[in-house]
C-alpha cells in the first residue's frame, strides 16, 4: 500500500504539482510589454485600427511630457510619462498584462488632452523593460492604483482624478475602488477588465485544453505561500462598496473576458454608473472599435459634453 501512496504522491508532484509551480513562475514573473508597432503589424490583433492609433499617438507624443518616478507600498519604483496641462483634473490611465502603454491607450490619451486633462500615462510594474519586479494581475496594481492617484492629487493645482483601466489594468482600479478618495477621485473607467485572476487563469486553462480543475488548486495556494495574496479576490465584491461613479466598457466579441462578465460586475457595482457595449469588440477594443460614440457616451456620463468647445476657445 505505501508504494502505492508513494506513486500517486510521485504522479501528483510531476503532473500537477510541478505545472503548477511553472505556471505561477510564468503568470507573475517581469514581461515587458508586447511594442506598439508588433501589435499593430500586418495579421496583429490591432492591425484592422491601426491608421488611427498611429495618428493618435503621434497627436500624443508631440505632446510635451516628463518621465516621472515614485516608490510604491513595497519599494517598486514605478515610472509613468506626464503630459502637464496645467489642469486641475488629471486622468490616469493603467494598461494591461503583458502590452505597451501606447497600445491601450494612444486613442485615450489623446482624448484626454483634447478635453484638457492632464495625462499620466503608468507602466505597471515588471512590465518595463530590465525591470525585475512580479505582476500581479491587477492584485500587487491595485496599490500601485492608489499611490499614483494620491501622488496626481498631491501635484499642485490638480483638484481632481479619473482613473481608466484595461483588463489587468481595470480589475486594478477596480480592486482599489474603496480604497480611493471619494471626494476627489472623480470617476473609475473599467475597460475589459476580468473580475478575478483566478477565473481568469481557470478561463486560460480551458481555452488550452489544461485541467484547469487540477491545476487551481496549487496555483492558489503558491500566490498565497510566496506572493501574499489570494487569487480568488474578486473586484465585484470591492465595486459594491463602492461611491465613486463607473463608467464600464466591453466588447461583445471578447474571447479573454466573456461579455456575461462584465455585464456581472457592473450589476453588483454599487455606485452610480453607465455601461458601454461595443458589438463585435475583441478583448481590449471595446473604445478603440467605436472611439467617437465611446467619447461621447464617457464625457456625457462626467458631465463635460461642452469640455472640448471651451477648451478649443480657451487656446484661440
Amino acid at each position: 500500500m505505501l508504494w502505492i501512496l508513494a506513486a500517486l504522491i510521485g504522479c501528483y508532484a510531476v503532473f500537477v504539482f510541478a505545472p503548477a509551480v511553472v505556471a505561477v513562475c510564468t503568470i507573475f514573473r517581469a514581461k515587458p510589454g508586447d511594442s506598439f508597432d508588433a501589435l499593430l503589424a500586418p495579421g496583429a490583433q490591432f492591425a484592422p485600427y491601426a491608421e488611427r492609433m498611429r495618428a493618435a499617438k503621434a497627436r500624443f507624443d508631440a505632446f510635451p511630457k516628463q518621465r516621472i518616478s515614485i516608490a510604491a507600498c513595497d519599494g517598486v519604483v514605478l515610472s509613468a510619462d506626464y503630459c502637464d496641462r496645467k489642469s486641475a483634473k488629471t486622468a490616469i490611465l493603467m494598461h494591461g498584462y503583458r502590452t505597451d502603454p501606447m497600445v491601450n491607450f494612444a486613442m485615450q490619451a489623446d482624448m484626454f488632452l483634447r478635453h484638457g486633462y492632464n495625462v499620466l500615462l503608468i507602466r505597471q510594474r515588471g512590465h518595463e523593460a530590465g525591470g525585475k519586479a512580479r505582476c500581479g494581475l491587477g492584485l500587487l496594481e491595485r496599490y500601485d492604483a492608489i499611490a499614483w492617484n494620491e501622488h496626481a492629487l498631491s501635484t499642485e493645482g490638480v483638484e481632481e482624478t479619473v482613473l481608466y483601466g484595461v483588463s489587468m489594468g481595470a480589475a486594478a482600479v477596480g480592486f482599489a475602488a474603496c480604497d480611493l478618495d471619494p471626494e476627489k477621485t472623480r470617476a473609475l473607467i473599467l475597460d475589459c477588465g476580468f473580475r478575478s485572476p483566478y477565473e481568469q487563469i481557470r478561463l486560460d486553462c480551458r481555452r488550452r485544453n489544461v485541467p484547469g480543475f487540477l491545476l487551481m488548486p496549487p496555483i492558489r495556494l503558491l500566490a498565497k505561500l510566496f506572493l501574499k495574496f489570494d487569487i480568488r479576490d474578486r473586484t465585484d465584491d470591492v465595486l459594491k462598496n463602492t461611491a465613486i461613479p463607473c463608467f464600464f466598457l466591453h466588447g461583445t466579441k471578447d474571447l479573454t473576458v466573456p461579455y456575461e462578465t462584465a455585464r456581472e460586475v457592473f450589476d453588483a457595482c454599487g455606485a452610480k454608473k453607465a455601461f458601454f457595449t461595443a458589438e463585435g469588440a475583441g478583448h481590449t477594443e471595446a473604445f478603440i472599435v467605436e472611439p467617437e460614440r465611446a467619447e461621447q457616451e464617457l464625457f456625457a456620463f462626467l458631465g463635460e459634453e461642452q469640455t472640448i468647445e471651451n477648451h478649443q476657445q480657451e487656446e484661440e
